[in-house]
């Protein structure tokens, strides 16, 4: 890894502020891999999302503001693989600002920036809008993985009333209409992109939404676990094991939740990564042959 010194320079710094520091200009003129944009390094050629974000945000001016997948990834949002592979810093600014072509930055030029807030101490499109501005580029799929990545169970960074209502302020904008569908088909409070894929097999293939993390309560009315998709009425649920699921310690807590809700009636039926990418429709006949019994 190429590496600056001395170490008291930034996250972020100039070619004067390495001149400043002790840098010969022939090292300046050395630092091509630690160069995140035009007149902007990094220390280190491994240069994080916040310190890109950063120096273009430096060189976009006031009224820039970051947005699109650079929000949403920095607020720690489950992004669709597509979208994790776009490694560039989106950045919005007005639209008659005129700025130079950059390699690495997504230049975004909006005629009607929506509301601007502080995503870690750096202006950025608020993140419902975030997601509304893909919807113009993104599949539908997509749109309900992030819709239901950002309104998840744990941690979330959205509501899908705050995406309803970016939707309605902005009924203008391309890809409005995947948009919407996107909503309809949102489900609050998910875990994982897969287990959003999943629902949206089940529902496509004609059999009823089921519940997403539906909790189950002990004797003293404890939650003990949330089944990933379930039909509570049929006692039928649908699990998704994902990678993590090689490790033996949890192999094991899952052979004794699995026995525990057997012993309550319910037929467990598990997906595997594997399940969803090469027999989709096998998952929908177990599915549908569960809830026909």
């Amino acid at each position: 890894m190429n590496t600056v010194s001395p170490p008291r320079l930034g996250p972020i710094f100039t070619r004067d502020d390495a001149i400043a520091s002790g840098m010969t200009r022939r090292k300046v003129d050395h630092l091509g891999p630690q160069r995140i944009t035009h007149g902007y390094y990094s220390p280190t050629s491994s240069i994080p999302l916040y310190a890109r974000a950063q120096a273009v945000l430096n060189v976009a001016g006031p009224a820039g503001a970051i947005c699109g997948p650079t929000s949403l990834s920095l607020a720690g949002v489950d992004l669709p693989l597509r979208l994790i592979r776009d490694t560039r810093v989106w950045v919005q600014v007005p639209k008659p600002q005129t700025w130079p072509r950059r390699a690495g930055v997504r230049l975004v030029r909006s005629p009607h920036p929506g509301p601007i807030h502080s995503l870690k101490g750096l202006p950025s499109l608020a993140l419902p809008y975030c997601w509304l501005q893909l919807a113009a580029e993104s599949n539908l799929d997509e749109l309900v993985e992030l819709a239901d990545a950002m309104t998840c169970r744990q941690h979330p960074t959205a509501t899908k009333a705050s995406l309803a209502a970016a939707v309605k302020s902005r009924s203008w904008v391309k890809g409005i209409a995947n948009a919407r569908t996107a909503l309809d088909l949102c489900q609050e409070g998910t875990d994982s992109i897969p287990e959003t894929d999943l629902r949206l097999l089940l529902v496509r293939a004609g059999l009823p939404t089921p519940t997403v993390n539906l909790p189950i309560v002990d004797s003293t009315g404890r939650i003990v676990y949330y089944l990933d998709l379930a039909y509570e009425y049929a006692k039928v649920a649908i699990e998704y094991d994902g990678a993590y699921h090689t490790d033996r310690t949890q192999m094991n807590k899952d052979t004794t939740r699995r026995r525990l809700l057997e012993d309550q009636g319910w037929r467990i039926i598990s997906v595997t990564s594997l399940d969803l990418a090469t027999d989709p429709a096998g998952i929908v006949a177990s599915v549908r042959c569960a809830l026909s019994r």
